[in-house]
């Protein structure tokens, strides 16, 4: 026979009636908490409704913004051919305000191949605009020529990633990665499978921006796509080399 919860017997136990989930713990467990149940209930489906209307409102401020501040990748396409000048405004902003042997990363960046990655995951503060440091975030890029700068390809490898992590299957060649993108506070550079990637040498890394006022608009742009220069090509269980491209020349 269930037992009533009552008034005294809540607050005996801690139990704060308000809350769905705690009342609904202790119903398994055989107490009758038809008294609370309803407001519970009631609430439960008015918190609901505002975390929706709240997605729905940060969603359309994020495409707002987008569209009052656009990312024209296009733009780049001047800059994609390597070698570039070494002497040019480009590379000198790219290596930035180097201290000490500027000259020799100057013909390193001019060397290094311009690649577009596409975020699998980031920390939520940097899809919109702010000023924070030391965020960190899950990119997949492609070292290859046929696939490093296709944002289609890159899109739908991200997405791709991003079903597995969710579940939807789990392919031999691609387990290693999906384990360890599974928890967030893990570090890791790994070359994608054939499963995934077919024939491009792709990689999935995290990445942490230093300063999210280096992006454009200091956010990540809507459809996930930034552009880096790859400085050294990607090896398995090293951080990935990428510099951010300077915001001003494709925003």
């Amino acid at each position: 026979m269930n037992m009533q919860l009552t008034e005294k017997w809540a607050r005996k136990m801690g139990l704060d009636v308000t809350d769905l989930a705690q009342l609904e713990q202790y119903e398994k467990q055989g107490w009758d908490v038809s008294e609370w149940k309803p407001a519970a209930l009631e609430k439960a489906g008015k918190q609901a409704a505002q975390q929706v209307n709240a997605a729905a409102d940060r969603k359309a401020a994020r495409e707002a913004y987008d569209q009052a501040n656009p990312v024209e990748l296009d733009r780049l396409a001047p800059y994609i051919a390597a070698p570039r000048d070494p002497g040019s405004e480009f590379v000198s902003d790219a290596v930035g305000k180097a201290m000490l042997g500027k000259d020799k990363k100057c013909k390193a960046m001019a060397q290094a191949p311009l690649v577009y990655a596409a975020v699998v995951q980031a920390n939520n503060a940097l899809w919109d605009p702010g000023d924070g440091s030391l965020l960190p975030a899950v990119l997949v890029i492609a070292a290859d020529s046929a696939h490093k700068n296709n944002i289609d390809w890159l899109k739908k490898t991200a997405e791709a990633i991003n079903s597995l992590k969710r579940g939807g299957g789990e392919q031999a060649d691609m387990k290693n990665l999906i384990q360890t993108l599974r928890n967030d506070k893990s570090m890791f550079c790994f070359k994608l499978g054939a499963s995934v990637a077919g024939d491009a040498d792709a990689w999935c890394a995290t990445f942490t921006f230093d300063k999210q006022s280096v992006l454009p608009g200091k956010r990540i742009p809507g459809d996930g796509v930034l552009p880096f220069l790859l400085t050294e090509q990607p090896k398995e269980n090293k951080f990935i080399q990428l510099t951010l491209v300077p915001a001003k020349y494709y925003s």
